[in-house]
């Protein structure tokens, strides 16, 4: 699993993950697992945008093909830190295997979903 980090401004991180990053396209291709095999890679990328004073984050999930119960955690451990810092954790964009996950789970009343990053960049300042 890669995970990117694209500065959108001084409060705002996208964290797009992916199978593997393509040197000549510059972007992530391939789908990829969310799951007790990659969950800690995730919540140390998570904890290093807090570190480095980012209170908002994006997370892309279009290339997430499947997501278990530490997945969950790890987004909802994102999502906690955000809150205790005044930011919001944001989903963009998950696959529909995910996002029944994250329906039946109601993580999905917790953290907030959006289909395109400027309703989520929108939703982040509301």
């Amino acid at each position: 699993m890669e995970i990117v980090k694209d500065v959108v401004d001084d409060k705002v991180i996208k964290l797009q993950i992916g199978a593997e990053f393509d040197d000549v396209k510059k972007e992530l291709s391939g789908f990829v697992e969310l799951d007790i095999e990659n969950q800690a890679h995730f919540v140390d990328i998570v904890n290093s945008v807090f570190e480095d004073g980012h209170v908002h984050v994006i997370v892309d999930m279009e290339n997430v093909s499947y997501i278990d119960s530490s997945g969950l955690w790890a987004l909802f451990e994102g999502h906690k830190k955000a809150a205790q810092r005044g930011g919001k954790l944001v989903l963009l964009n998950p696959t529909k295997d995910v996002r029944r996950v994250l329906d039946i789970t109601k993580m999905s009343s917790k953290i907030q979903i959006f289909g395109t990053q400027v309703e989520a960049l929108t939703g982040l300042v509301k």
